[in-house]
């Protein structure tokens, strides 16, 4: 069973690798304790995992995983205090409420984690471990040279929608806990995100406060596969050393800025066939789908040569699923008639209360 947290997140320590989420929005849903529960026993489809260095500890039930991780670290004060526990995890079927009654009260830090265990091959090593060396010198200079590639091609791609654009990039050192989107995660909430900051901008309080109906207006026109795609499936991690650069959030976020700009216009004058704004929305939404603004390469490119994802139950093989979303994508969301549509909507609700500012 999964392992919820009521209001804040645990420090990871540094040789835990969570992959089990159950909701992209709930950043919480990742480690913690679960109440009302005499044994964590994982789902049919899942495992707890615990690493000793680099060698996994996989099982069922979650006390058998951190007992054996505690004998691992030889603290004898807890192995002293818990011999009990420890001696009856051989029994745990028969006594599985003793063992879990003497185990929840070991003091460990959260170690243990669960995920799918389709991801075991992907676990099958502590991310934290791999590849510990940092660059040589000459690495790092060539590092450098890649980062320096990679944002002229970010520049070039910003510039033809903003000109004065001067942001900078560098590696991305640090790890992302939830890993890395293909597809920027942020696709699912733009609409939502703009309707909320039309709704604000403008003090329409009967749509903003309303918010099944926010909900349902803001809600993104992709099918349920192409959202889960995005979401959850088409998601890579990094190892600790493996070179990275996030030059796609910087992408995304430009041209998300633009794109809204033109449909705030299109929304504030009240007007879907004002032909200034209609251009300006269709030239930054053509250029967004022609330099893939949405994507992150180096994850695609990642995920698309991972074997493990060739398996999926479709039977498809990366490349073409990769090719799919950004089909839909390109078809239903980032559509210049798809978004025009969505502005009469939104103007036809906010229709009897709409005064728009000078």
């Amino acid at each position: 069973m999964a392992l919820h947290i009521a209001s804040t997140k645990p420090e990871v320590p540094d040789h835990l690798f969570a992959t089990h989420y159950r909701d992209e929005e709930d950043h919480d849903d990742v480690l913690g304790t679960e109440e009302n529960s005499p044994i964590n026993v994982a789902e049919e489809d899942t495992v707890w995992i615990g690493f000793m260095d680099i060698v996994p500890v996989i099982g069922t039930v979650k006390e058998a995983v951190e007992l054996v991780l505690a004998l691992y670290e030889g603290n004898e004060a807890v192995i002293k205090q818990k011999e009990k526990a420890i001696e009856n995890i051989v029994k745990m079927w028969t006594l599985a409420d003793e063992v879990a009654a003497a185990a929840a009260k070991i003091p460990l830090k959260e170690k243990v984690i669960e995920i799918r265990k389709g991801m075991i091959t992907e676990c099958s090593k502590d991310p934290s471990k791999q590849g510990t060396k940092p660059p040589t010198a000459a690495e790092q200079t060539a590092r450098q040279e890649k980062v320096e590639a990679i944002k002229r091609d970010m520049l070039e791609k910003i510039h033809i929608i903003n000109p004065k654009f001067r942001g900078d990039l560098k590696e991305q050192l640090e790890r992302s806990f939830r890993g890395e989107h293909v597809f920027n995660n942020g696709i699912l909430k733009f609409n939502l995100n703009s309707l909320k900051e039309f709704t604000e901008k403008h003090y329409i309080s009967e749509l903003r406060d309303n918010e099944q109906k926010m909900k349902e207006l803001g809600k993104h026109p992709l099918s349920p596969n192409t959202e889960k795609e995005i979401q959850t499936n088409m998601v890579v991690h990094f190892d600790k050393y493996e070179f990275y650069v996030n030059a796609n959030g910087v992408i995304y976020g430009e041209y998300c800025r633009a794109l809204r700009g033109t449909l705030l216009d299109v929304l504030r004058h009240r007007k879907t066939d004002d032909e200034k704004s209609t251009n300006e929305m269709k030239k930054v939404i053509d250029n967004m789908n022609k330099c893939k603004a949405y994507v992150d390469d180096m994850a695609a490119n990642k995920w698309i040569n991972e074997t493990q994802n060739k398996k999926a139950k479709n039977n498809k093989n990366n490349e073409q699923r990769f090719k799919d979303v950004r089909q839909e994508v390109e078809a239903n969301m980032f559509n210049t008639d798809r978004m025009l549509d969505w502005c009469r909507r939104v103007l036809d609700e906010v229709a009897p209360y709409f005064k728009p500012r000078q």
